[in-house]
């Protein structure tokens, strides 16, 4: 994979944590864990990440679009939803030819079957948390690995393979230009 887009304020009420950090420490609070979640599975695994929220729920005074922990943040506006800035998104990877360089995150069926219709690999809440988990695993254990050795493996992974941590427990596929994708086994990949 090589972007994941993610609907915000879907992951947030379908992850029990973050649905909990909504109702008990209000929704910035929930907004901050989910983009640090994604933000150590993109220091882990490479993989850009952008995070689709709607307009209506931000906070006054955030821009459009910003980068926060080397996640991209965009939010829709009074005309435009975060489903409609996610089907223009993927409609453009549709037309360029780079559907499979991305994966949809969201449990929203009429969502996923839209995206998938253009060639785009979905994945719900479920799967999306259990590669995070995943990753923030490998992490922690490359992180205990750097303590014992004294230096960083992931510097020399990230550095030495691009865009892709290796592993075992995910399958590959090439697109047109030749790159290897490290894709999640629970994707869902248009027929």
């Amino acid at each position: 994979m090589s972007r994941l887009v993610v609907d915000g304020y879907n992951i947030l009420h379908a992850w029990p944590d973050l649905a909990r950090a909504m109702r008990t420490e209000g929704l910035e609070e929930a907004r901050r864990r989910l983009v640090t979640r994604l933000a150590e599975y993109r220091a882990t695994t490479g993989n850009e990440v952008l995070i689709v929220f709607d307009a209506h729920k931000r906070s006054a005074g955030s821009a459009d679009g910003q980068i926060v922990e080397g996640v991209e943040v965009r939010y829709g506006s009074a005309h435009e939803s975060a489903d409609h800035v996610i089907e223009r998104l993927m409609y453009e990877a549709s037309r360029r030819g780079t559907v499979l360089e991305m994966i949809l995150a969201t449990d929203d069926h009429l969502q996923r079957d839209l995206v998938r219709g253009m060639g785009v690999p979905t994945m719900g809440s479920r799967a999306l948390q259990a590669e995070v988990e995943r990753a923030e695993g490998e992490r922690s254990g490359e992180i205990r690995r750097r303590d014992e050795k004294g230096r960083s493996r992931i510097a020399w992974r990230v550095a030495s393979t691009p865009r892709c941590a290796a592993s075992s427990r995910r399958s590959g596929a090439e697109t047109p230009a030749g790159r290897t994708l490290l894709l999640p086994a629970a994707v869902d990949y248009p027929r």
